[in-house]
């Protein structure tokens, strides 16, 4: 980290922990971290929920190959696997 940026994230916790110290001082500290973790909560919470409604469907993937599915097919013989291999090549 270069050096005016670490002044400024000193700067900044400074100013975190005098907040801190006057929330503190006024006996407003727990109020204050009640309602920041109750806020946090329900930020990630909806994020969270966006991210899940966001992602494609399972059943929206492209279809296997033939080949694939052949390979796949234990009970194919191996001569089937190769022939279709080579139709699609």
């Amino acid at each position: 980290m270069t050096q005016p940026g670490r002044a400024a994230l000193f700067l900044v916790v400074a100013w975190l922990l005098a907040a801190v110290a006057l929330l503190a001082i006024q006996g407003m500290l727990l109020a204050w971290v009640g309602v920041a973790g109750a806020a946090s909560l329900v930020g990630l919470g909806l994020r969270a929920l966006h991210r899940q409604q966001r992602r494609p469907s399972i059943l929206d993937r492209p279809r296997v190959p033939e080949r694939y599915r052949v390979a796949d097919d234990l009970t194919q013989p191996l001569e089937v696997v190769v022939a279709v291999a080579e139709a699609e090549a």
